[in-house]
């Protein structure tokens, strides 16, 4: 009998090992100077590589046991024709966003998925020939966002990440991030909002483990008498952004007190010019980092709703050095003062407009912002190296400072949903179209389905970053 128990346990253990892997990880290779750009190629569970002025996708990886690899498709090979259509070409210009193979996939891959016979048909080139393909598709709904609220995909997509997410969350409450030191902690902040926007009360154990997580890494080493010491300013906000929303989703007043001491310390933080920076000092010969201040800004906001009040002296000086930062030819955020015309403008801008419109202040330029954010959305995973959160932050400005044009926005990028989307294990990471290093950073497989969660979670209206204004939703239906 115990031999048999053996036996049993031993398949059991085998069988979530190989459950494990069955999660595809596309094959990306960073590329700092945007000579290639790699992406997954969504349910197919394989990888693609376009270089500037390319029709063909290069197929770089093919996951097995995959729907690709079934059909036959080969490393090397080079996708020519999709669903009968010649894709228009690629641009490595981040304002042209996803136009070419890639919409031409993203926007085949969720009509066929949806058809009586979800199949999919690529015409490769191998070598010196070409091959006709035909790829069974696992079946789905469309997405729709002209009635955001009415579309099962969508709704679907954002459960199966949060599952995902609970399933690979380690045992101390950390989602794993791509190397040591502290991109573990802003990692779990942002994996923790998925959660808590899905609204699923079986996994409420999970995001209080993430909270004791951050709250055990990050929060418990600031001491309200030494701003210089603690942790740095991107963890600091991102735990405050975590904190706000987990008090105004559940009522549980449990981590106030973290809430404060996150808001005080990045009030300390801010110099009289109102400048930030990563941590106590400033960069950049004291030109600061926009991306701080505007991240400070929405977790002041939230700490607001919660009963905390703001630092109107902090807030003061801080907006002072962001308004300063706006370019007059885009509308939108550069990265400090001294260089407003950055193009990556989406991070700064998307979470300043939602920080203003949580707070209620300055409405007009909140509006402002997020209309910049429309006109220039093919931007958004344009981030320095951080595409997610200009994607996270990016639509959350949208939906919050220009909530009618959010969804026509939201059908342009139903391309960049569908080619994140996997069989099973969520989403996989989808950077922008240069440097994703620090992606890699905070954990591609961890960020990717934190980004792509976030951005389903938009149509939510449940998160305040999101437009919500109904305190204690979570567990409850809408």
């Amino acid at each position: 009998m115990r031999c048999f128990s053996l036996y049993v346990f031993a398949c059991l253990f085998i069988a979530s090992g190989l459950a494990a892997q069955s999660v595809y990880k596309p094959k990306l290779v960073n590329s700092k100077d945007g000579a290639h750009h790699d992406f997954p190629l969504g349910v197919l569970e394989a990888t693609g590589r376009l270089k500037d002025g390319d029709k063909e996708i290069l197929v770089m990886d093919v996951g097995k046991g995959g729907a690709a690899e079934s059909a036959g498709l080969k490393v090397g090979d080079r996708v020519m024709m999709i669903a009968g259509k010649t894709p228009d070409a690629f641009s490595t210009k981040t304002d042209t966003g996803l136009e070419g193979p890639q919409a031409l996939l993203g926007t085949s891959l969720d009509r066929k998925s949806a058809s009586s016979k979800p199949v999919i048909s690529l015409r490769v080139r191998r070598e010196s020939e070409q091959l006709n393909l035909s790829i069974d598709l696992p079946k789905s709904p469309s997405f729709s966002f002209s009635r955001p609220l009415a579309c099962p995909k969508r709704k679907n997509y954002l459960a199966e990440i949060a599952r995902h997410l609970v399933e690979v969350q380690e045992k101390n409450g950390r989602w794993k991030p791509g190397v040591g030191g502290d991109a573990d902690v802003y990692t779990t902040a942002f994996c923790g909002l998925v959660l808590l926007a899905n609204n699923d009360p079986a996994h409420l154990p999970s995001v209080k483990r993430g909270i004791e997580f951050v709250k055990r890494a990050s929060i418990d080493s600031i001491d309200p008498n030494a701003p210089k010491v603690g942790p740095k300013n991107w963890q600091t906000a991102a735990n405050g952004i975590l904190l706000g929303e987990y008090q105004l989703a559940t009522g549980d007043k449990t981590y106030f007190g973290e809430l404060k001491k996150c808001c005080d310390l990045l009030a300390q933080r801010v110099t009289e010019k109102g400048t930030m920076g990563h941590h106590y000092s400033i960069p950049y010969s004291g030109g600061g980092l926009i991306v701080i201040n505007v991240q400070a800004h929405l977790a002041w906001a939230l700490a607001e709703k919660c009963g905390h009040p703001i630092d109107e002296k902090a807030w003061k000086n801080s907006f002072s050095e962001v308004s300063k930062s706006l370019d007059r030819k885009t509308g939108a955020l550069g990265y400090s003062s001294r260089a407003p015309g950055s193009p990556d403008i989406a991070a700064r801008t998307g979470a300043m407009a939602t920080a203003l419109m949580v707070a209620g202040r300055d409405k007009n330029f909140a509006n402002s912002l997020a209309e910049s954010l429309v006109r220039l959305n093919g931007r958004m995973r344009h981030a320095h190296a951080m595409s997610s959160i200009g994607l996270i932050f990016g639509f959350s400005g949208i939906k919050q400072g220009s909530p009618r044009k959010y969804p026509e926005v939201m059908e342009t990028w139903v391309p960049y949903l569908e080619l994140s989307r996997l069989p099973r294990g969520g989403a996989a990471f989808f950077g922008g179209k240069r440097n994703i290093g620090g992606d890699q950073y905070l954990g591609l497989p961890s960020i990717g389905n934190a980004s792509v969660g976030m951005i389903l979670a938009s149509a939510e209206n449940r998160l305040f970053m999101h437009g919500g204004t109904r305190k204690g939703w979570f567990g409850k239906a809408k």
